[in-house]
């Protein structure tokens, strides 16, 4: 979580909002948790309507061009190569973000176009959702 609010203060001007959204769904394409055109990430979908808790991190910045958007979670790649590691960060964030989400049975996505913001998306098998453990 930490990451994705780091990355909407590091990557939109000053003053753009940041929406945090927090909740459970069902996964579907409308909700999060499956692929649909736009949303990019790097690990398979889950079973359309699974119960499924939700994190959000919007921002209503300029939004990424689908170029980028196919390659943020991909390790060390920075959609803007002109930051520097200190004001840009090294490309790990995301990359670690969605393994240690799929770590989980869950995963990390984006919705994106340019000029409609980021939304970032964590997705994780609602507690209820899984075998009983014992």
């Amino acid at each position: 979580m930490e990451n994705l609010l780091s990355n909407a203060r590091t990557h939109t001007p000053p003053g753009t909002r940041v929406h945090v959204r927090v909740g459970m769904t069902e996964a579907g394409r409308g909700t999060g948790g499956t692929d649909r055109p736009g949303r990019t990430t790097a690990s398979p979908p889950l079973p359309e309507g699974l119960p499924i808790s939700v994190v959000e991190v919007a921002d209503e910045g300029p939004g990424l061009e689908p170029v980028d958007a196919e390659l943020v979670f991909e390790r060390f790649y920075r959609a803007d190569p002109a930051r520097s590691r200190s004001h840009g960060g090294s490309g790990l964030g995301l990359a670690i973000a969605a393994t240690i989400a799929e770590g989980h049975g869950g995963r990390l996505e984006l919705d994106t176009a340019p000029g409609r913001g980021c939304t970032f998306r964590l997705v994780l098998p609602a507690a209820d959702s899984g075998p009983e453990r014992r």
